[in-house]
């Protein structure tokens, strides 16, 4: 997320202007400003051009920034770039619903403490409030500062899965991860292969299409076959798919509890109920997509899986 600096120049920066301009408006030395619009640049948040000497710089047109520039200006009087920096925004980008603090830490991934002292300034300028039930909740006009977060967390996403390939669909995100799905192969070390061709991992060797899906994280090394079954349910919830999920299910050791945990994470938590209770009741207690036993039966002979 973005720095109280960094923020202040976008905050300070309204159409094309130097970057000596853009020092004298923040009040701030060449080079630090420099280094500013560096960062900026490098996240695709600003743009730059050179006219003679001078370094042009004006805001890209990243959706965010459409939506800061929004903010700051229907409330001017408030100091944003104190408000909205590091910390702040992690706890925002999932306060787009009321959430206790216990909530929103465990999210964040961060300490409690570190929420009220995010949220504590925005409570004191009546930006957020707290509920009957103690739930952080943002007022009425200000919701939109969750989906700034959000947007400013999709963004980052956006430039770093666009250094490997141009053809892309980001299928789910959260503030430090996401799943994409590509035609390109992509072998940087943050980007795990999912999806079908990641079955073959367990023997279990699915046709796999044209289409390629990778699992972004900085502080992954493996995915778990817990992890691997929701990331199917994001890329596609038929019939052929919650099949392939029963085979894995039922071939591997899935550690119960975090494949409910991961299901919850991954908004496929109903899904993931259903392949369980089918599994426990050898198919009598069946959701409509799911195959009728005996054909998971013969599905099951045909990868070698014991159902």
């Amino acid at each position: 997320m973005l720095t109280e600096g960094e923020l202040r120049t976008l905050t300070a920066l309204h159409g094309e202007q130097t970057v000596s301009e853009l020092a004298t408006q923040l009040d701030r030395s060449l080079s630090y400003t420099s280094e500013l619009v560096d960062r900026l640049e490098a996240t695709g948040l600003v743009e730059t051009r050179r006219q003679g000497k001078a370094k042009q710089v004006q805001p890209s047109d990243a959706k965010a920034l459409e939506l800061l520039a929004d903010i700051t200006q229907e409330y001017s009087h408030i100091e944003w770039s104190e408000l909205l920096s590091g910390a702040t925004l992690r706890v925002l980008y999932h306060l787009e619903t009321p959430r206790v603090a216990t909530e929103l830490a465990r999210r964040a991934d961060v300490h409690r403490s570190t929420v009220h002292r995010a949220l504590d300034p925005l409570q004191h300028r009546g930006i957020i409030y707290q509920t009957d039930d103690d739930a952080y909740a943002l007022n009425e006009g200000f919701e939109q500062l969750s989906t700034l977060a959000q947007e400013l967390a999709h963004h980052d996403h956006r430039q770093t899965v666009e250094q490997h390939t141009d053809t892309y669909t980001i299928l789910w995100e959260s503030l430090d991860e996401f799943l994409v799905q590509t035609a390109d192969e992509i072998t940087a070390e943050d980007f795990l292969s999912t999806g079908p061709e990641r079955f073959q991992t367990y023997d279990l060797p699915l046709l796999a299409r044209d289409r390629r899906y990778y699992f972004h994280s900085e502080t992954m090394n493996d995915l778990s076959p817990a992890k691997l079954c929701c990331h199917m349910l994001v890329i596609d919830s038929g019939a052929r798919t919650q099949s392939y999920c029963l085979l894995l299910l039922s071939h591997v050791d899935v550690d119960r509890d975090e494949l409910c945990d991961q299901a919850t994470k991954y908004g496929v938590d109903d899904l993931v109920e259903d392949l369980l209770t089918y599994l426990d009741t050898s198919g009598e207690e069946r959701a409509s997509r799911l195959p009728e036993w005996e054909e998971f039966q013969e599905l099951a002979e045909d990868y070698g899986v014991s159902a």
